[in-house]
Order: structure tokens, then sequence, then C-alpha cells
């Protein structure tokens, strides 16, 4: 009888050896870079319940639970990596984009302000740059491009900071569609072909800079150019109707209505 279950139980044994070996915070990382969020949410779930609690577990469970749109469980986890760790700049800066989707603006900015000291370069950058969205979108433009000078300022190696500068020296129209050069007095072509061209330079898979330095180029006039730009984006995302919707417009304007 004892020599029978004798296997088992060492098979038992071996097994619960195997398991308590395994890295869940290790394995959540591989899952997260394989963009498997919700493998990498069960590890990480794993580490807290064998009292793992750390807020970078916290921070890594947040981000999953955004890229798998549940803004509510996101913010918790960045709520509860501040808690263990009040000077987290990224969780500060994530919960103040899931406050700006929820129309909390108050509290995003307030955020987002308490990033621009005492923070690494990126952190306070990107900080910037969500200044700078939410002051364009409230029509505020001059406090929109001070912000994005100075994301750009902050940390130049932000491919970000350069793209959004961009988008406000190529901008024709504000939020609400209408064309108000009196009130948006930053347009610059030249700027903004410099600026896409730097987040290219940094980030050349980025294949909207690649559109959007396009339709600089085909405001100007410069048809070859805008296409070779567009053909790139589209040949980065090439599962983006709109970059095609924008190419058919230029072949048309062109008088290539095969292409087209």
């Amino acid at each position: 009888m004892h020599t029978k279950s004798f296997p088992l139980f060492f098979f038992l044994l071996l097994l619960t050896a195997c398991s308590s070996s395994v890295n869940h915070w290790k394995q959540a990382q591989v899952e997260w870079e394989q963009k498997d969020y919700l493998g990498a949410i069960i590890e990480l779930n794993t580490c807290l319940r064998d009292k793992q609690e750390s807020d970078s577990i916290y921070l890594l469970r947040a981000r999953c639970y955004q890229q798998i749109q549940n803004d509510s469980f996101a913010a918790n986890d960045y709520h509860k990596a501040l808690q263990l760790n009040p000077r987290l700049g990224e969780a500060k800066l994530e919960l103040g984009r899931l406050q700006l989707r929820a129309n909390d603006t108050t509290s995003a900015c307030k955020a987002f302000r308490e990033l621009l000291h005492s923070q690494p370069a990126r952190i306070t950058s990107d900080a910037w740059i969500e200044l700078g969205r939410n002051a364009y979108f409230s029509d505020q433009f001059p406090r929109a491009i001070v912000s994005m000078n100075k994301a750009v300022q902050s940390d130049s190696s932000n491919h970000m900071a350069w793209y959004y500068r961009g988008l406000l020296y190529s901008r024709f129209f504000t939020p609400e569609g209408e064309t108000r050069p009196a009130y948006y007095p930053f347009l610059d072509m030249p700027l903004a072909i410099h600026d896409f061209s730097e987040c290219i330079r940094i980030q050349p898979d980025f294949a909207d800079a690649w559109y959007q330095r396009a339709m600089v180029h085909f405001n100007q006039f410069d048809q070859v150019q805008g296409m070779r730009d567009i053909n790139e984006a589209i040949h980065l995302e090439p599962h983006y109707s709109y970059y095609y919707s924008a190419r058919a417009h230029q072949f048309f304007v062109a008088g290539n209505t095969q292409a087209a």
C-alpha cells in the first residue's frame, strides 16, 4: 500500500516545486511585450496573491487594463502604485491621461503640472505634451505652442514632442473645424516639415509622422515629395484606410483617376 502511493507523493511534490519556481513577474513582462495583456494580468494576479506587492506590479497591470480598455481597473491600479510610491511619474502621467479621457480636465492638468519638476526628462516632456494638447482643444493656442516648445526642450529625443509641435505648426483648422488664422498665428509649413522630419529621424517606423509630413507637402503643392511620404506611411501601416483615402484624393487632384 505504501509502495504504490510513494511515487504519487513525490510526483505531487515535484509538481508543486516546479510551479513555485515559475517567475510570474518575468513571465508577465514577456507577455506584455508579446501583447498578451490578459495573460500578463493573470501572471501579475499570481504575484499579488503570493504577497509580491510592488508599485511595478500595479503599474504594469494598470497598463494591461488600459490596453484592454478597462479604464476603471487601470485607474485603481495607478492609485495603488502611487500609494506605494507617490513619486512614480509613469503612474501619475497615465492616470492624468485617463482623467482627461473621462473629461476631468482639472484633475488631469493638476497631475501633469506636478510632473514638470523633479522627474525624468521623458516624463516631463510627456506632461508638457498633454498640457499642450489640452490647451489646443480648449482654443488656447498661445499656451498650446508654449507647452509644445517646453516638451521639445525637456527631451529632444522624445519623437512625440516633435510630432505634436509639428501638428500645431501645420494645422489650418481649429478643433471646431473653422479656419480662424487671426486666432491661430502659428501656421508655419517649413517648421512643420522640420518637426515631422525630426520625429521620423528618431522614430522612422512611426507611420503617422510620414503621413502628416505628406499632407504639408501637398498643401505646399509638392506632389512628388508628398507622394513619397504617403507611400511610406502606407508601407508602414498598410491596414489604415484613411491613408489610402488621402492618397486617392491626391491622385484624383493630379488627374490620375485610374490610380485614384
